[in-house]
């Protein structure tokens, strides 16, 4: 496939929601291996840290992150894939320790990082954070990443019996991150061991948190029913319906949108 028919299978879309600024970032680049451009680089950002603090953090981690990646000679071979994700991942959060440095009034700020990489129809990814990477499949919605909030632990204290549901629920802690891109250690990243294999008609999606606005069966209920538009009208239609609820207090909300054809699957 030729760079641009790679970037037809990809639509994207952000709204600021309440906020007065965006604190997200994104990235999509086809990129070349042995002088096809069949391979597919994916990354979002969740900013934290203030307005400028916020922006500055997922703008430079996916800047890094991307130019890095693409300068990883080894990547060309799938064995190693997930290797130079790793090594991005370093590069990128030793640059924002430099930025941080550099600049003392931005200390505190860090992202989320979701980055993956698409070749042949096998999905390989690394994040560190809370934003999700789901695949839509036959009507089901399936989370491949590991959620670095605290809302895998107070869900195991209700499995447990250490709390209710409600208390879980309601808990001021749920939102609050376990690890992030931040120019520190990075105590928690998710890398893939294999790769997944995506089938025709999947949708990969690579969102920010403000999305889950929507819940699973709402994110379904648009996903499932794209009617005759094509896939950035889908991201569209998933920015609307976050809108229509009408939060008071919606955050910042991404979408990366990748369809897999007959073509590239499995």
């Amino acid at each position: 496939m030729t760079g641009e028919a790679v970037l037809k299978t990809v639509a994207t879309a952000q709204i600021t929601g309440t906020r007065d600024y965006q604190e997200d970032s994104l990235a999509v680049q086809a990129l070349a291996v042995d002088g096809h451009a069949d391979e597919l680089l994916l990354v979002l950002a969740d900013g934290m840290g203030g307005h400028a603090g916020g922006e500055v953090a997922s703008r430079q981690v996916v800047e890094h992150f991307c130019a890095a990646y693409m300068n990883i000679p080894d990547r060309k071979s799938p064995e190693n894939i997930s290797g130079a994700l790793h090594s991005s991942l370093t590069i990128a959060n030793e640059a924002l320790a430099n930025t941080v440095a550099d600049r003392p009034e931005l200390r505190g700020m860090g992202t989320t990082l979701t980055g993956c990489v698409i070749r042949e129809a096998r999905l390989y990814w690394i994040s560190v954070g809370d934003s999700p990477l789901w695949v839509c499949r036959d009507g089901t919605l399936l989370r491949l990443n590991a959620d670095h909030s605290m809302v895998p632990l107070l869900d195991d204290m209700v499995r447990t019996g250490v709390m209710d549901r409600e208390e879980a629920l309601t808990d001021g802690r749920r939102n609050m991150l376990r690890s992030a891109v931040a120019g520190k250690l990075l105590e928690l990243v998710d890398v893939c061991e294999a790769p997944f294999r995506l089938q025709a008609d999947d949708v990969v999606m690579l969102a920010s948190d403000g999305v889950e606005t929507l819940t699973g069966d709402e994110l379904l209920a648009v996903l499932n029913n794209p009617g005759d538009g094509s896939l950035q009208d889908l991201a569209g239609d998933l920015m609307a319906s976050i809108e229509a609820i009408g939060r008071n207090s919606q955050d910042n909300a991404t979408v990366i949108l990748h369809r897999s054809g007959a073509d590239q699957a499995s």
